[in-house]
């Protein structure tokens, strides 16, 4: 319930935030939306994407500090570059060869990280799946309700965290499962707070593995 209570603030504050519809700044970097998704065009350089009721859609080698939304998904298309990226209730979906520079964080969705691509900081979700599929992430990698999965050399700077499970919300009932494969890295510690199946290939890098309840497969 306090869970709900918190987005309906957020939604409240986004929306006297926003003031109109859809807007632009003077500059013409900035976009805006309330109740529609918002796209950025090709190449293009902006300073904030969002919408709080809608998708954001960065096209390929677009530069924005920021894209976020409430109720949406964010995608991001090759090459782009971003500051941070951020949802509360969608998935992050990022393409190969991108970069941003800070987070990117979800709560309720997935997060798909491309060949290539790259985020300086954290990454992270508390109801949903993590998939790095050949990127690096240079932060840590955290979710309380979500399975895994990094293959085709993905790598982790910061470790991983599998917190425990809040009172509020989605609670999945059956153990987490953590894939490494045989040419990625995790740096740092591998945390788990919760009851969690590991799979580490031969041949993976990994740090300290801390937890009560880890089954390795």
């Amino acid at each position: 319930m306090k869970f709900f209570v918190l987005v309906a603030a957020v939604i409240i504050t986004w929306m006297c935030w926003a003031g109109s519809p859809v807007s632009m700044a003077a500059d013409g970097r900035d976009v805006s939306s309330v109740n529609k998704s918002v796209s950025a065009a090709a190449g293009e350089s902006y300073g904030t994407l969002s919408t709080v009721n809608g998708d954001v859609r960065v096209a390929r080698g677009v530069t924005a500090d920021e894209a976020k939304t409430v109720n949406g998904s964010i995608h991001v298309e090759e090459d782009a570059r971003l500051g941070e990226v951020h949802t509360v209730n969608g998935s992050l979906d990022i393409a190969e060869g991108v970069s941003i520079e800070r987070e990117a964080r979800t709560v309720n969705g997935d997060v798909e990280l491309r060949r290539r691509s790259r985020v300086g900081g954290a990454v992270g979700t508390v109801n949903g799946d993590i998939e790095l599929e050949g990127a690096e992430v240079g932060g840590q990698l955290t979710t309380n309700n979500g399975d895994i999965d990094l293959k085709d050399g993905a790598r982790v700077l910061g470790g991983i965290h599998v917190k425990k499970s809040k009172n509020w919300g989605w609670k999945k009932s059956d153990p987490i499962e953590v894939n490494i494969c045989a040419t990625c890295v995790v740096e740092g510690d591998l945390r788990f707070e919760r009851p969690v199946k590991l799979r580490v290939e031969q041949g993976a890098r990994i740090g300290n593995v801390i937890g009560d309840e880890v089954t390795r497969l």
